[in-house]
């Protein structure tokens, strides 16, 4: 994985909705299970996610294929102030599929990004997160949307329809739909990764496990459950058969993953 370097950007906060499953509109949650208790001095753990709409599953490959389906990752690891989540973005120049990416901080605030526990299943081999998918566009620069064609305005001798009479029924309120994000796409892919080291500026992470069949080395592994962000749902992710991984801290069993559109 790439150093991470450069400047912090704030995204603005989602509306909410508490009664959403638990989860406020517009938030994701995700768990993160490993085979032995976390070792945070040694490893860090990552959610990395592809919110481009291409369909492609982010791999442990990432270094052979420039990093496809990257679009942006959440780190678990050891900080300055103690163990911590932090968001980063894989921005490209120019937005060039072709660019190398480089590792940009987003500065989530506020319940944008809360790691809820890292003991949520009591053993110490499973942490918990949530946060607001509109992170995901730090840095994503929107395409512009196309003119609207200009109305025409009605010639003079034209008649206005007259409105009737009668009173009408009221109508049903319509379904609350959500909110889409500028430059995002509703169906987003993932992988979780164990990478050695720490997150921070000027850092590398090399890759130890991920949730393919062949770990670190894997280039085959493809989304059982794409995350389609307009609906609500709360997937429970399990990794392939694990090699490679050095001590279970570092293997992946699985976790979850929820949404509240």
């Amino acid at each position: 994985m790439l150093a991470a370097c450069g400047r912090q950007v704030t995204p603005d906060r989602a509306g909410t909705n508490p009664s959403s499953g638990g989860l406020s509109s517009g938030d994701m949650s995700v768990k993160f299970s490993v085979a032995a208790p976390f070792n945070f001095q040694k490893y860090s753990y990552a959610i990395v996610f592809n919110t481009s709409g291409d369909g492609v599953t982010p791999r442990a490959d990432g270094t052979t294929n420039n990093y496809q389906g990257y679009s942006f990752v959440i780190i678990v690891g050891n900080g300055a102030s103690g163990v911590g989540a932090t968001a980063y973005a894989f921005v490209r120049g120019n937005n060039i599929a072709s660019q190398p990416p480089t590792l940009l901080a987003i500065n989530a605030v506020g319940q944008q990004l809360v790691l809820d526990s890292i003991n949520s299943n009591g053993q110490g081999t499973q942490f918990s997160l949530h946060f607001a998918r509109l992170i995901a566009s730090a840095y994503v620069t929107p395409s512009p949307s196309p003119s609207a064609s200009p109305s025409v305005a009605p010639t003079a001798t034209s008649s206005p329809t007259a409105a009737p009479s009668s009173s009408a029924s009221p109508s049903a309120s319509p379904t609350p739909t959500p909110t889409p994000i500028p430059g995002i796409a509703s169906v987003w892919q993932y992988n979780f990764f164990v990478v050695s080291g720490s997150p921070g500026p000027g850092s590398t992470l090399s890759l130890v496990d991920s949730l393919g069949s062949a770990g670190a080395a894997d280039n085959t592994y493809v989304n059982p459950f794409p995350l389609d962000t307009s609906t609500a749902f709360d997937y429970i992710i399990n990794a392939l058969t694990p090699i490679g991984a050095p001590e279970g801290s570092a293997l992946i069993v699985g976790g979850e993953i929820a949404s509240a559109p």
